[in-house]
């Protein structure tokens, strides 16, 4: 019999004998000297890594079994532990009821109570090793001292003590405490990003679930050098890839609100610039000859845009891009008769309901570095100087190296108008840094939607004084949506949503007069009919309303309500595939709607700019560069910020988004408006504090 089988068998044998001998060994005479011999057996057992693996799930285990044993008393409040919220009483929150609320967790939990305040850090811990008082203003001490155990002190006991900011020598004794620092560093910087105010960010502290807001405010600054070093690592040369990573900028404007006025100390606003930069990606560039990529190639096909001759048929569609065109419309259709009407009996030989793929872009993360916040503002040609003098600091490169290479850029158009007069107030000279001509800006898509979407939207709203008048203010109150908030600047996307229904609502009036049901009631159901009488709809829909031949029979009639519907519904196609297309990142359908827009532009009222830059955009990227610089362009209109499929945005309505996240969101700290701070912390830093 072996040691192991002796004791089993003492331990558990029936025999009266033995089970008089251990008879003291759970009793208060002999239990003493039984945990004893735990003790010995578990440090036994922990001498090895398979020891302390099987003593620890044997704990677990046996803590797991006894907590499940605890519970709090049931019952209504105070007796019980539930309360109420319809029979809560303002006693309920007293101190007298928090002490009464303790002490029923360590009278019935006792073993749960037990744990949480063993892992608590000792009060004993400052006594023993000294408080050294960290200054505030500069929490990153050395001589061992760290920045970051400043909220290891407290408990659980009351929240009104404040919590100082101390540091603690490192030793050994000092684990525990800083065990869990990690998570409570990472909440604390997600509070504090996130605006949470300075109370609840102190309470939560003091009971261990965050770091103060001064390591939070420590650690965002050690992230911003490591973002800025970042920049410069994506803007250095590179032998690789001789074309410049893409500039995203645009401006933005917030107001520093002063409560207390005094001399020199008032409410102004802010104007900045912001941005960021996005990194090619290099199987895009695998794609295209690197050659032509250089500054002397960009030179040479810009000499060649300057002798072109710019006919009409540029921007005019090709036999195979009507075909595709056709395809779009029917797409459209069959898309709201599937939606609203009806369903093919057989969906896989039916009218497909998405739109044909032309160029596609690869769905992949893109990789971007967002930069400073610069103080100076892109609305003049003396702030798009003053851009560039910013983002040239940003990016470690020197004059030679930052102008010695394609540069391209994203902005809005009123950024490229002032960067043209900027280019042509420094003309002529012979310095690089002067001529700008190596710096290639791109309008931005999602601005480029927005402000012809909004030109060509006010061309068709109507008055909304006259109840006779047809326009598209009409099919929003009868939509339920009120006309007079369709058209806002500081919502574009809901007036994209708001023309897409209206397009969409036109074709399904267009599909129940085909159908001969315009005049039934609708009841919402879909019915299944056979495939080719599905087919035969969407074609008839097509042909009816939709073509060219169409508009002009309907401008042959004496009423022209029928001709200005189905102009409508043309502009508003072109909207709807703009959407649609970057959404689904197809760049080549996106130049089809420009070109379509290069030439509306012409007699559209309030967009007299685009109707000079938008061609001059649309001739760049589709055959005034060479083909590789071209592609190049095309395929950095858009990205995917998630990686995924079918979630393409347009670059600049990304950095939209993050100039309303920091404009709204991490400014809105019950601090007023620190530039210093959004600059220096929080803008390099939106990526992460989200």
């Amino acid at each position: 019999m072996t040691p192991k089988q002796f004791m089993l068998h003492y331990l558990t044998s029936p025999n009266p004998d033995l089970a008089y001998l251990r008879r003291y060994w759970a009793q208060p005479t002999g239990i003493e000297s039984t945990v004893g011999l735990l003790e010995h057996l578990g440090g036994f057992i922990k001498r090895t890594p398979t020891g302390r693996e099987a003593w620890k799930d044997f704990i677990q285990a046996e803590a797991i079994e006894i907590l499940r044993d605890e519970e709090l008393p049931r019952g209504l409040y105070p007796r019980g532990s539930f309360q109420s919220s319809t029979t809560v009483v303002a006693d309920f929150f007293s101190a007298d009821a928090r002490n009464r609320q303790d002490a029923l967790l360590v009278e019935h939990m006792p073993f749960l109570n037990n744990i949480l305040m063993g892992m608590i850090p000792s009060a004993d811990l400052e006594e023993e090793t000294g408080p050294s008082i960290i200054n505030p203003a500069n929490p990153i001490v050395t001589g061992g001292i760290s920045s970051l155990d400043e909220d290891i002190s407290g408990g659980l006991t009351g929240i009104d003590i404040d919590v100082d900011y101390v540091g603690y020598e490192a030793n050994a004794d000092r684990h525990d405490a800083r065990s869990m620092h990690f998570r409570r560093l990472n909440n604390a910087v997600r509070m504090t990003a996130c605006g949470i105010s300075e109370q609840v960010h102190e309470y939560l502290n003091h009971i261990g679930l965050s770091a103060s807001r001064w390591s939070a405010l420590s650690a965002l600054r050690s992230l911003a050098c490591k973002a800025a070093s970042d920049v410069k690592a994506a803007m250095k040369l590179n032998d690789d890839i001789p074309i410049a990573p893409t500039i995203c900028i645009d401006n933005i404007d917030m107001e520093q609100r002063v409560h207390n006025v005094s001399v020199g100390h008032r409410s102004h606003l802010f104007r900045g610039t912001w941005g960021y930069v996005h990194v090619p990606n290099k199987e895009l560039v695998g794609t295209l000859v690197l050659s032509d990529l250089s500054l002397a190639s960009y030179h040479a096909s810009i000499e060649k845009v300057k002798s072109m001759t710019i006919n009409p048929s540029i921007f005019l569609p090709t036999p195979a891009e009507e075909d595709n065109d056709a395809k779009v419309w029917k797409a459209q259709i069959a898309r709201v008769l599937h939606q609203y009407i009806a369903i093919p009996s057989n969906p896989a030989t039916a009218i497909p309901m998405s739109s044909p793929v032309i160029e596609q872009i690869q769905a992949k993360k893109p990789s971007i570095h967002m930069l400073k916040l610069m103080d100076a503002s892109d609305n003049s040609a003396e702030g798009v100087g003053q851009v560039f003098q910013l983002i040239l600091a940003q990016s470690g490169l020197s004059v030679e190296e930052f102008f010695g290479r394609v540069q391209p850029m994203d902005g809005d158009l009123g950024t490229v108008q002032n960067f043209n007069c900027l280019r042509s107030q420094r003309a002529p000279s012979a310095y690089p840094q002067d001529q700008l001509n190596n710096v290639l800006f791109q309008l931005g898509a999602a601005h480029t939607l927005w402000n012809i979407a909004t030109a060509i939207f006010t061309h068709h709203f109507g008055d909304t004084n006259d109840s006779k008048d047809c326009g598209a203010w009409q099919y929003l109150q009868a939509l339920g949506f009120p006309a007079e908030k369709a058209i806002q600047k500081k919502d574009f996307s809901l007036m994209i949503d708001q023309m897409e229904k209206i397009f969409e609502s036109m074709l399904y009036y267009c599909l129940r007069v085909i159908m001969k049901t315009e005049r039934k009631q609708v009841n919402g159901e879909q019915t299944v009919i056979p495939t080719i009488q599905w087919n035969a709809i969407v074609n008839e829909c097509y042909n009816r309303y939709c073509t060219a031949r169409a508009r002009k029979e309907a401008d042959a009639r004496e009423c022209p309500k029928l001709h200005n519907m189905l102009v409508q519904l043309h502009d508003f196609s072109s909207v709807v595939e703009a959407k649609r297309s970057m959404k689904a990142g197809d760049v080549g359908r996106l130049m089809t709607v420009w070109k379509k827009w290069s030439v509306m532009a012409q007699s559209i009222k309030k967009i007299t700019n685009y109707s000079s830059y938008l061609p001059r955009m649309v001739v760049l990227l589709t055959g005034g560069l060479n083909p590789s610089l071209s592609k190049y362009l095309r395929h950095n209109l858009l990205v995917t910020p998630t990686g995924r499929p079918d979630h393409f945005v347009a670059k600049d309505f990304w950095l939209e988004i993050q100039n309303y996240r920091l404009k709204y969101f991490h400014n809105k700290s019950g601090i007023g408006t620190q530039i210093n701070r959004l600059r220096d912390i929080f803008s390099p830093n939106i990526l992460l504090v989200r």
